[in-house]
């Protein structure tokens, strides 16, 4: 008898053993229900996790030419899970929260101070330098004023008297007339020996005299007088009058008496 090689013997003893069960199952097909093959559970893969890769076995070449059969491997390919809806939270809005109104409170009013004012640096007032007073060779003893003699003529008379203590009368003076400072011409001069009178007879109006001169113009103004020797150079000082329109009282006099010499 020729020996059998390891692979027949297998494929024999698979097939007694298939053969073998087919008869188990049909003697007992009337004694027992047929048992329901269970229904696979299915575990879903974790949200991120990668399902692991599906294995086929395959026989070798070695196996196939040995004789020896290849026994497929079922594997099971997981069908990806429905995925769960996410509940979408409902938002209520919660009312707001009413914020109380402040209490207005009274602000007292700021009271104005007063700024005080920067005390001016106190200057140096220069003094203003006194002007000299000519020395004249005559004393201005007097300036009045008596009514007119001539009230019907608009008329201003000035008499001048210039005297010295041993001398009654001098001659050669005159003066100087200004009205409202525009010079009048003056061309008489006094006279010596026994001096004159304003007014004709005695009168609390009558004043010795040794010149007089007459302008008919408005009395209304400033009318100034000065002595001047016989050079025409003022020789004493200066008497100021005021008088006013129609002035009752517009007849000048001055007087002059000469210093004595030191």
């Amino acid at each position: 008898m020729a020996k059998q090689s390891p692979g027949l013997r297998i494929w024999l003893l698979l097939g007694l053993a298939i053969a073998l069960l087919a008869l188990a199952g049909c003697g007992g097909r009337n004694e027992s229900e047929p048992t329901r093959t269970p229904i696979p559970t299915y575990t879903p893969t974790p949200e991120g996790a990668q399902a692991a890769p599906a294995v086929i076995a395959v026989a070798s070449p070695q196996q196939i030419n040995a004789g020896q059969p290849v026994i497929p491997t079922a594997t099971f390919t997981p069908v990806p899970p429905t995925p769960t809806p996410t509940e979408t939270p409902t938002f209520t809005p919660e009312p707001p929260t009413e914020t109380p109104t402040p209490v207005p409170t009274d602000t007292p009013t700021p009271t104005p101070t007063d700024t005080p004012s920067p005390t001016p640096t106190p200057t140096d007032t220069p003094s203003p330098t006194p002007t000299p007073t000519p020395d004249y060779a005559f004393q201005l003893e007097a300036a009045e004023k008596f009514p007119t003699q001539v009230e019907d003529i608009d008329e201003v008379r000035i008499y001048l008297y210039v005297y010295a203590e041993d001398d009654y009368a001098l001659p050669g003076y005159s003066f100087r007339v200004l009205k409202n400072g525009d010079p009048l011409e003056v061309q008489a001069r006094s006279t010596g020996g026994l001096p004159g009178e304003t007014r004709p007879g005695p009168s609390q109006y009558t004043r010795f005299a040794n010149l007089g001169a007459a302008f008919f113009e408005p009395s209304i103004g400033i009318w100034q007088i000065q002595l001047l020797d016989p050079d025409q150079q003022p020789a004493g000082e200066m008497a100021d009058f005021v008088l006013g329109e129609n002035d009752p009282l517009r007849e000048l006099y001055v007087r002059y008496r000469q210093k004595n010499e030191e």
